[in-house]
């Protein structure tokens, strides 16, 4: 038997830790290694992001020793614990107070406390915990009780097996069904059961010095050895939030103790970025962050309540933050695709304050949505002063973080974004390394962690500036010093190094930055920014000549060039008494000029020689002719500007030159690219002018695995991107990854052919970028073919507006509607037109609006120094069925963060019992509300300006409710068929020529409508042409509604006998006899108004005697039994005063024993006067409404009337009996329970013997049975009123798990309505009571903390 041996050579023992966090090819490690003091001691670099997690490794102290994290802010809200009014423990028990959660919490007793006044409040576990560690959480507290749940339901189950085996007499028979009933209920309780994790109850107080709070962590209310925290930034304190899952946390307090904020981590991401910038690992160097000697602010943008998304109040909270604290930099790794750069409010807030006057320097990640051109986010990609970074991947990283056999050319990393952006600026201003080996937070229980992106590359610049300024603030200049921002950038972009972007963007090389920093450290005018603006355009930054149009002439450009001073706080009025300030920024513009020299780098862009520029600017022209360019590939070209007194330093300014010259596309409405060859990491762009009229592109992608191209499989990147005015990049966009060679390579070649087809929407006259990349780390070569088509089929209208599709918009009240569709880029063939309909749009208005200032201390512009002020507007929502999914937006802010014209959007979903269901963004999203009901919509919009907020309090709410069906429309070839043809189906296997039109004709009489689609709503849907071609959108107008024909009333038509005599009295008698009989109705309407009035106060009025006497009044004055029936109505109504909607024994209902008796007796009486005629409403229910005789209505509505008061009289008398039944069993509850039954018997009755108790469980057992005859059997389980009255018949018979199956059932399917309140709190209250009688502690518990979830004090604010 031979055995296996091993010929590998040995391992190496050294592991490349140098790549790890890469540093080598930045420079960053030997520029430490060279000053070992600039590590980053002196710089703070703020962290915008999710939230640093205290307790990280690394993240603890500076190389230096100072804290590593200077402060933690929670910037969103989301942590905020809103604090009741101070109170004071009582005497009796001076260390003591009630929490929200209802549990007693015993407070330190060695706590200092001047004042003796203490702040309560309570923060759900889940709402503050970040997704990994709420995911366990929640996963072992489901486990758990549900494990105790079980061992209830088997303790239940051998119950009921005893039971059934013992066998026998009734009584046996009786708990068997007890029993029976107990299972049910469990097996029931359990599918409802949903974790709501733990509530935290929160105290705090003022110690004479500072805030101060504690958190009950355990759930127990022991707090007398709990350490009360104060403010991070002035105690440092820290402490576990959850112990088993390494969650810490930390506390800020605001606006004088009326807000306690938890901060915590919503994701790891940011802990992860915090320690590329800056982490210290005094005992493991090799994992050292870039600046080791840096402090860090923790800003969380990110919000627990939006799945981590940043809000505009976390930004704008951001941006205030880092002024207050001073810091040098900032780093922001979040973003989001934007339609308009350099605009919106949070974006002027940080470039106007963050960093031209208080001289923050702003880092940012580009984005991760490349390799396409222009898919640059916001803010680092599209917003100039802030520092875009993208994502750089070197022989380093290959090796130590992507274990690499064979390692490629330093590149850009595939997915990374790439400029310009759509402003025509650079986009991204420069590259560091986008993968690190950092940081990570301790409740993921990893220690470090390997991310990639352009997150990761950002934080590496940032960690590079920070040594930057360490030097600076150590070597050149004072110590509170703030370096311009825009000499940095200038440096770093000056001294990069060129390793082939096509854009030319470079890697940060931060020895030559800081020589850069030294050599013009005294350069006058070296702080100076210049803004350029190409004129005549929508703000363009750059020139980017994109579309045929742009390319197809020469084009003659002005370009506006105008210097941006830096600014000074001290500069402001307030803080310049003297003018000496204002003094010498005025000087400085006024002896600025820079005498510029203007040069290209192509022969195709020519501009003068020389520029002069004062400080109020100049212009150039700029000619580009890019007529005789490559079609079909990217040209970049770079107007600088140098300084001519300094032309060594590098150009002052730069404006970039992007043409991306598209092929045309001829009459085949094909273009095809073959041959096209990779090796790794390149990437190839291909641009195409789509044809007017195209709405869909189909991309094919072929490789042959032939024996030239023998090599591995790969995966490649297919990104198609086409840019649209004012929207964002991926608004028509394909992305997709492809495997070449994917199981059906062959070493050394084969005959194997694979393909990939996609399609995607396109507009017709915008170029399309096809972008075909070999993702970077794949080896090997690989030869593609792409081949595009285009088809499309517009509304007629769009063809004479250049091919623009829009949406088909059919008015359901104009009958038939006639739509005309061209086919402007091929025939279009088997046209089977079909319109499905399958979104209900509506329109709300607010019901309240309300505007004012936000009045927290985070909330002060730093630009005005005034109070941001917020729009608060109420919608009501009604659902009509369960389970219904609306999506609410608002187009005006809809996916707008940082082009947003406010500072922050928020939208939320409250139900009636003010639960917060969803909290929602500009990026608003489908919710699906489980049950119908009423619920109330909050939208805020936050700004500076009320008077700019005044002019939107009315704005339209917009709800597109998902139809549980779609709703189709017909559709016809011709007017002729559309009136004749009986046939639903529409025309089908039609051609439209290429350049022709087809009318197309609609039905609008849409058959099933929703029944809550009103006159001038909008259902929405898609218009499908072909199978080939991209579907329109259609709207349909919901017509006015079609009128119901009055009914023939018989008392209308014809005559009687008696008309020939009326015609025969005379004229005079006639009117005699109108004003008698108009008399005799006047003084009938007069005694039934004050009847009314009498029947009121019976119900109203506090004085028995009073009572008595209007009801002997009543009845004596009454004609006919129905008059008296009215009376003792209102009679019993006086007594059983929550008739409907109470439980019998509540303090609500307040019967007593006499009262019940009496309640009895009067119903008893009612019953028998209405009896007779109530049973007459069954004969009328099979009549039909529509032909029954006035004569047969008004009989009919006189016995539904009885039927009414005979229900209502009997359902007070099982009430009154119930009350009655179970006063044993109401005062025996037992101590155990947490939820007792209340005794509400009057002292001052003597208690019913037990023989009288049975005597009335007798008599409510056959009242129960009159009842249930007189109300269907069908709605009794739906009738909260019919449950109330009946369901204690079990509690008197100790059967509590009986009485439970329908409280339950009703509960569960109960509409959340405003209406039904007191309805759901009485069910409620009888479900927990009767829990409490079954000893089921888990179960009671659970609900008792359900009730502080689903019925908060107040709104949640947004």
């Amino acid at each position: 038997m031979s055995s296996l041996k091993s010929t590998s050579t040995s391992p190496r023992t050294e592991f490349p830790t140098h790549g790890l966090l890469p540093r080598a090819d930045t420079q960053a490690a030997d520029f430490v290694r060279k000053h070992p003091k600039y590590d980053g001691r002196g710089a703070v670099v703020a962290i915008l992001d999710t939230g640093i997690d205290p307790a990280a490794k690394g993240l603890q102290v500076t190389s230096d020793g100072k804290q590593k994290v200077v402060d933690f802010i929670d910037c969103t809200g989301s942590g905020d614990v809103l604090l009741g009014p101070a109170q004071k423990c009582s005497d009796e028990k001076p260390l003591e107070l009630t929490g929200v959660s209802g549990r007693i919490l015993r407070l330190n007793p060695s706590w200092t406390n001047p004042s003796g006044e203490w702040r309560i409040g309570s923060k759900w576990f889940y709402d503050i915990a970040p997704g990994d560690v709420k995911s366990r959480v929640r996963t072992e507290r489901e486990t758990l009780f549900k494990k105790n749940s079980q061992h209830l339901a088997d303790y239940v189950s051998s119950q009921k097996q005893a039971a059934k085996k013992a066998g026998g007499g009734d009584g046996d028979a009786d708990k068997s069904s007890e029993f029976e009933a107990q299972v049910d209920v469990l097996n029931t309780l359990s599918t409802s059961y949903s974790d709501q994790g733990p509530l935290l109850d929160c105290v705090v107080f003022h110690d004479g010095e500072q805030w101060r709070a504690a958190v009950d962590i355990d759930e127990t209310g022991d707090l007398t050895e709990a350490k009360a925290m104060g403010a991070y930034k002035l105690t440092g304190d820290v402490a576990l939030l959850s112990k088993r899952h390494l969650l810490y946390y930390t506390l800020n307090f605001y606006d004088n103790g009326d807000v306690l904020s938890i901060v915590t981590s919503v994701g790891g991401h940011s802990t992860h970025v915090a320690g590329i910038v800056a982490a210290n690992h005094p005992d493991e160097p090799q994992n050292n962050g870039v600046a080791p000697g840096a402090q860090l602010l923790s800003l969380m943008i990110g919000d627990h309540r939006v799945g981590s998304m940043e809000t505009g109040v976390g930004l704008t909270r951001a941006a205030i933050a880092i002024i207050e604290h001073g810091a040098d930099l900032a780093n922001m790794s979040f973003g989001e695709p934007s339609s308009t750069p350099n605009l919106g409010q949070w974006v002027q807030l940080v470039r106007q304050e963050v960093i031209r006057r208080h001289r923050c320097i702003f880092v940012s990640s580009a984005g991760n949505e490349g390799p396409a051109l222009s898919t640059v986010g916001a803010p680092g990609g599209s917003t100039d002063s802030i520092i875009g970074v993208g994502a750089y991947v070197g022989y380093e990283q290959m090796k130590a973080d992507h274990a690499m056999t064979d390692v490629v050319n330093d590149t850009v990393f595939t997915w990374c974004s790439r400029g310009p952006s759509i402003n025509g600026a650079r986009g991204v201003d420069i590259y560091a390394p986008g993968s690190a080996i950092a940081s990570f937070p301790a409740y993921i229980r990893e220690r470090l962690h390997l991310a990639n992106g352009t997150s990761m590359s950002s934080p590496n610049l940032c960690g590079c500036l920070a040594l930057l300024i360490s030097a600076w603030k150590q070597e050149i200049g004072e110590e509170d010093e703030h370096i311009s921002p825009y000499r940095v950038k200038n440096a770093i972009m000056q001294t990069a190094k060129d390793f082939g972007d096509e854009l030319g963007a470079g890697l940060i090389q931060t020895e030559d930055a800081w020589q850069f920093l030294k050599k013009h450290a005294k350069r006058t005018y070296e702080d100076v920014e210049y803004d350029t603006v190409v004129m005549d355009t929508d703000g363009m930054q750059g020139i980017y000549l994109r579309n045929a149009q742009d390319s197809d002439v020469i084009r003659h450009m002005q370009v506006k060039v105008s210097p941006v001073f830096p600014s000074n706080p001290k500069v402001k009025l307030e803080n310049d008494p003297d003018g000496s300030h204002g003094e010498q920024q005025s000087q400085t513009m006024f002896d600025f000029e820079q005498r510029v020299i203007l040069t290209t780098n192509v022969p195709w862009v020519r501009v003068p020689e020389a520029l002069y520029v004062g400080s109020a600017g100049n212009t150039f022209g700029a000619i580009v002719d890019a007529t005789k360019l490559e079609p079909g590939h990217l040209h970049v070209a770079s107007i600088d500007g140098y300084d001519s007194n300094n032309v060594d330093r590098g150009p002052i300014f730069s404006v970039p030159v992007t043409v991306t010259k598209p092929y045309p596309v001829d009459a085949s409405a094909c273009i095809r690219f073959n041959e096209l060859r990779f090796n790794p990491t390149d990437v190839v762009r291909r641009f195409v002018s789509v044809p007017a009229g195209a709405t869909r592109a189909t991309i094919m992608v072929n490789s042959r695995n032939n024996a030239a191209q023998a090599s591995a499989p790969a995966m490649f990147y297919l990104h198609c991107l086409q840019i649209s005015p004012q929207s964002r990049f991926n608004t028509y966009e394909l992305k997709k990854r492809i495997q070449i060679g994917h199981k059906s390579y062959v070493a050394g070649g084969g005959l194997a052919e694979q393909r990939s087809r996609s399609t995607m929407d396109v507009i017709g006259n915008a170029t399309l970028e096809v972008c075909v990349a070999q993702f970077w780390s794949q080896l090997g070569s690989h030869e593609v073919d792409v081949f595009v088509s285009f088809n499309g089929i517009v509304p007629a209208a769009a063809a004479l507006s250049g091919g623009q599709s829009s949406a088909v918009v059919v008015n359901g009240n104009s009958g038939i509607v006639r739509a005309d569709f061209a086919a402007l880029v091929c025939p279009e063939y088997k046209i089977s037109p079909s319109a499905s309909l399958d979104t209900l749009r509506t329109s709300l208005r607010p019901t309240e609006s309300t505007i004012s200032p936000v009045g927290s201390e985070r909330d002060v512009h730093p630009a005005t120094g005034v109070a941001i002020y917020k729009l608060v507007m109420d919608y009501k929502l009604s659902t009509k069925a369960n389970d219904t999914q609306v999506h609410l937006h608002m187009p005006a802010f809809d996916t707008m963060i940082y082009e947003n014209w406010a500072d922050d959007f928020a939208l939320a979903i409250f139900d009636v019992n003010k639960r917060r269901l969803s909290a929602q963004i500009s990026y608003t999203r489908p919710v699906t509300i489980a049950k119908k009901g009423d619920y109330l919509v909050r939208v805020q919009l936050r700004h500076r300006s009320p008077q700019d907020l005044e002019s939107l309090k009315n704005m339209p709410l917009l709800v597109d409710t998902k139809l549980s069906s779609s709703v189709s429309l017909q559709i016809k070839n011709s007017l002729a068929a559309a009136f004749t043809s009986t046939v639903r189906n529409g025309p089908s296997g039609n051609t439209i020529p290429l350049g022709d039109h087809m009318p197309l004709f609609f039905k609008t009489e849409a058959g099933s409508l929703p029944s809550d689609a009103a006159p001038g709503d909008i259902l929405r849907g898609t218009l499908t042409l072909s199978s080939t071609t991209a579907p329109l959108q259609l709207e349909y107008v919901v017509p006015t509604k079609i009128p119901t024909k009055p009914s023939n009333d018989s008392s209308s038509s014809g005559g009687s006998a008696s008309d020939s005599k009326d015609k025969k009295e005379s004229q005079g008698d006639k009117d005699l006899k109108a004003i008698d009989e108009a008399l005799r109705k006047d003084l009938k309407a007069i005694d039934e108004a004050l009847r009314k009035v009498r029947l009121e106060w019976i119900k109203k009025t506090k004085d028995d005697s009073v009572r008595d006497k209007l009801v002997a009044d009543l009845v004596a004055g009454s004609t006919d039994d129905s008059d008296k029936a009215a009376v003792l109505a209102a009679q019993l109504e006086s007594i059983d005063v929550a008739s409907k909607n109470a439980v019998p024994w509540s303090e609500q209902a307040k019967f007593s024993k006499t009262s019940a008796k009496r309640a009895i007796e009067i119903s008893d009486r009612l019953v028998g006067l209405s009896y007779t005629t109530a049973l007459t409403s069954r004969l009328y229910e099979s009549q039909q409404a529509k032909t029954a005789s006035a004569e047969d209505k008004e009989l009919k509505q006189k016995a539904d009337k009885a039927k009414d008061q005979v229900i209502a009289a009997l359902r007070s008398k099982c009430r009154a009996l119930a009350f009655l039944a179970t006063q044993n069993t109401i005062s025996c509850a037992s101590s155990e329970a947490s939820v007792e039954f209340i005794d509400v018997t009057d002292a001052s009755d003597d208690s019913d013997s037990d023989s009288d108790v049975a005597g009335h469980v007798k008599d409510y057992e056959k009242a129960v049975s009159q009842l249930g005859q007189w109300v269907s059997a069908s709605s009794q389980g739906d009738d909260a009123a019919y449950l109330l009255a009946t369901t204690p018949l079990h509690i008197a018979k100790h059967h509590y798990a009986q009485a439970l199956q329908p409280v339950l059932k009703w509960l569960s399917k109960a509409p959340l309505l405003t209406s039904n309140a007191q309805e759901r709190k009485s069910m409620t209250e009888l479900r927990d009571q009767l829990l409490s009688k079954l000893h089921w502690t888990i179960w009671t518990d659970y609900f008792r903390a359900l009730a502080v979830a689903e019925s908060p004090a107040s709104y949640e604010a947004l």
